[in-house]
């Protein structure tokens, strides 16, 4: 993928992207003789995010509030495949 897709997909503008990778940041990327900047995405290791779920309430009053928030919290980790370590 070249430097200016990537700087895309990770929501940065290619001068930001260029710096990073000026600074050597930017894992598996490499230049072309041409002077084209790719990242190899395919040697990406694919490792699950663990991810610790905290909810709270203001009072004891909201319990039934806590155990919904969680399970909302819950429901989006699961949604982008995160791993739940724990909640809290």
């Amino acid at each position: 993928m070249k430097l200016s897709g990537w700087a895309k997909k990770n929501s940065l503008t290619y001068h930001g992207a260029w710096n990073l990778w000026k600074k050597g940041l930017i894992p598996n990327a490499r230049q072309l003789p041409t002077g084209t900047i790719v990242i190899d995405e395919e040697n990406k290791v694919n490792k699950a995010e663990n991810v610790i779920i905290y909810a709270r309430v203001s009072s004891s009053q909201n319990k039934n509030n806590l155990d919904t928030q969680a399970k909302r919290l819950e429901d989006y980790s699961f949604a982008k495949g995160y791993h739940i370590y724990k909640i809290v």
